[in-house]
């Protein structure tokens, strides 16, 4: 009985993570079209989780970034005052996003100038 019992919690188990579905991730690229390099913060809230994502590029001139973000995360370019929001332990997910991530952006070229 106890060998069944194992085996049915195993099954059941494995039931339930397969019917769990990852978050999309979509694939798209930042570029600077200045002439001079520029210096990115990209602060992101995804849907799900508490706290946020912070990432610094520097984009050179005519060079594209790839990066990758569920769908429905709200993306911010920074400025050095969100920065030392975030920084001190405080959201900006309630400021107007640059970009909220969708399933239309994959692939895309996004200038941050």
């Amino acid at each position: 009985m106890k060998p069944f019992f194992l085996i049915c919690s195993f099954l059941l188990t494995q039931m339930i993570i397969a019917q769990t579905e990852a978050p999309k991730m979509i694939n798209f690229y930042l570029k600077n079209t200045q002439l001079l390099p520029k210096k990115v913060t990209l602060i992101g809230y995804s849907p799900g989780v508490s706290g946020n994502s912070t990432y610094g590029y520097i984009l050179f001139p005519g060079i594209k970034r790839a990066v990758s973000y569920t769908v429905g995360t709200k993306l911010y370019l920074a400025s050095s005052r969100q920065v030392g929001v975030v920084m001190s332990g405080n959201r900006i997910d309630k400021d107007p996003p640059f970009l909220v991530v969708g399933a239309s952006d994959a692939n895309k070229i996004i200038k941050v100038n």
